[in-house]
This record gives structure tokens, C-alpha cells and sequence, in this order.
């Protein structure tokens, strides 16, 4: 493909991802991308045929810029306590890149037939398998106490989006600018990590 064809595709979807952050799929419609790409309907239909193509295009590509690489940590030939000590930080850099993935994905998921449910139902196949097993494993061994692994990956998850979910508020209820919030979630790349390890150590 020419450089000049490959630069108004992702020019058409960058301004895609933006249009749909900013008002969600539902609402998006191909001329406000076409528009943000300052390009033509023509043309956004000519390389994504249809505004649901463009939105799989430009989820599947944030979904594994932002989570495959986490869950390929999760499965990584890591020991426990350093795995989760990477993957907080690796997803705390990612979502402070992207800090309004979070809630596009979550206020894509409430509607009835989710483009993204499709998406991820695909996309999450591999799993943490690996991740499962050494919770396993180290609860057998006596280091930590047997936790259900959903639980377990749940709270890990939670604990890193939430305060991305809720930036805007917490940044206005502290006074925080984007810089001070960024100090505020790196702080949190040491204090997630003991507060899950040291749950898991108490045993019983």
C-alpha cells in the first residue's frame, strides 16, 4: 500500500477513536469522523466499508496495545510477587497514556448487543492460565492462602483502572493537575501490589 493511502488510513482512524471516545458508538457517525480525519465519507467507507469495521479496527488495536501485553505478563515464567509488581506498573503507564480507554470500554459494554463484548469474548481467549496455576501452586506450597484466581485478577484490575475511571473527579475534589494525578497512580505502583501480596500472605 502507498505511504500516502497509509497515512489517511490511520489519520481516518485516529479521528475514529477520538469520535468515539468522545460520544461512543452509538452516537459516532461516519461524517463526524470524516470530518475529525478532514478527509470524506467516501473515503472512510472505501478503507473500513462501515462504521461497525472501524470501530473493531480501532478497538482490536487499543485492546492490544493495552491488554494483550498484561495478560502476556500474567503468563509470563515470572515469580508471583515480581509478576505483580510489573503488571501494575505496565498497566498503570499504558492507562496513563490512555486514561479514557477505561470508560469507553465500560460505557460500551452496558449497551444490548456490545460491539466490544464481541470483541473481547475474541480477543481474551488466551486467558492467564499461567497465573491461575501459580496462585495454585504457591497456595499448595503453603506460601500464600488458596484464593479464587477471579477474585484475585478481579482486584488486581480494579485496583488499577478505578482511579482512571474516576480521574476527572478526583483530580477536581483534590485540585490535582494531570501531572499531580500522574505522582498520585504512580505512588499506587508500589501500594497495589503489598496490599494484594500481603492478602494473600495471611493465611487462613
Amino acid at each position: 500500500m502507498p505511504n500516502s493511502e497509509l497515512s489517511t488510513e490511520e489519520k481516518i482512524k485516529d479521528a475514529a477513536k477520538k469520535i468515539f471516545l468522545e460520544k461512543g458508538f452509538g452516537s459516532a457517525t461516519t461524517r463526524d469522523i470524516a470530518e475529525c480525519a478532514d478527509t470524506n465519507i467516501a473515503l472512510v467507507n472505501y478503507y473500513f466499508r462501515s462504521k461497525e469495521k472501524l470501530f473493531q479496527e480501532v478497538f482490536r488495536d487499543s485492546f492490544t496495545e493495552t491488554f494483550m501485553p498484561v495478560t502476556r505478563i500474567l503468563n509470563d515464567d515470572l515469580p508471583l510477587e515480581a509478576k505483580i509488581y510489573k503488571f501494575v506498573d505496565h498497566m498503570t503507564e499504558l492507562l496513563k497514556r490512555d486514561p479514557l480507554l477505561p470508560m469507553f470500554v465500560l460505557s460500551e459494554m452496558r449497551g444490548e448487543n456490545s460491539k466490544i463484548c464481541e470483541s473481547l469474548t475474541e480477543l481474551q481467549q488466551q486467558g492467564s492460565s499461567l497465573f491461575q496455576a501459580q496462585l495454585q501452586e504457591e497456595a499448595e506450597k503453603g506460601n500464600i492462602r488458596s484464593a479464587n484466581f477471579e477474585q484475585v485478577e478481579l482486584s488486581l484490575m480494579a485496583m488499577v483502572i478505578f482511579p482512571f475511571l474516576s480521574m476527572n473527579m478526583i483530580k477536581m475534589k483534590k485540585n490535582l493537575s494531570t501531572e499531580e494525578f500522574h505522582q498520585l497512580v504512580d505512588e499506587r505502583k508500589k501500594n497495589i501490589p503489598e496490599m494484594l501480596l500481603t492478602y494473600l500472605r495471611q493465611k487462613g
